[in-house]
């Protein structure tokens, strides 16, 4: 499985959630630069770069990749109660992402989960879940088939 394969299932599943409007992808969420007009939340955020740990036997093919996705829901300006809110809303919203996903993912399977709480993240006010996530990828390309991606000489 491709890093793209794998951007794709997450945004595939994430944009299937009844609450979620919109799925984006960046080095950081910032919507003043970001390159859409208009923000529609409860928005996704993959986020890049991704860690990616080979198994030194390279006949197995799985790595440990390490990857973040963020929940953001827009809140009031300088209000904590409706901050909270949103961070609690972004969790459920989130859990039921990783939950479909873990139940339904055939070429990675997720280690562990991390999460962290989000505010006033950018110029939009937003706060949310941050999910830093393990997961145990098939690598796309094994050693019995490394000749195939070479030119003979």
């Amino acid at each position: 499985m491709t890093l793209e394969n794998l951007k794709d299932f997450w945004k595939d599943i994430a944009l299937k959630h009844k609450d979620v409007k919109q799925f984006d992808v960046g080095s950081w969420y910032d919507a003043a630069t970001h390159p859409y007009t208009t923000q529609f939340y409860p928005l996704v955020f993959w986020e890049m770069p991704y860690t990616v740990n080979y198994n030194a036997d390279f006949s197995k093919r799985l790595d440990t990749v390490t990857c973040s996705m963020s929940v953001f829901l827009y809140t009031k300006m300088d209000d904590i109660a409706d901050s909270h809110q949103a961070i609690s809303i972004a969790k459920s919203i989130g859990d039921a992402i990783i939950t479909k996903a873990k139940l339904t993912a055939t070429q990675f399977s997720i280690v562990s989960v991390n999460a962290v709480s989000v505010r006033e993240y950018s110029d939009d006010y937003v706060a949310g879940i941050r999910y830093d996530m393990q997961l145990l990828l098939q690598r796309d390309i094994c050693d019995s088939e490394i000749n195939d991606y070479f030119n003979t000489i």
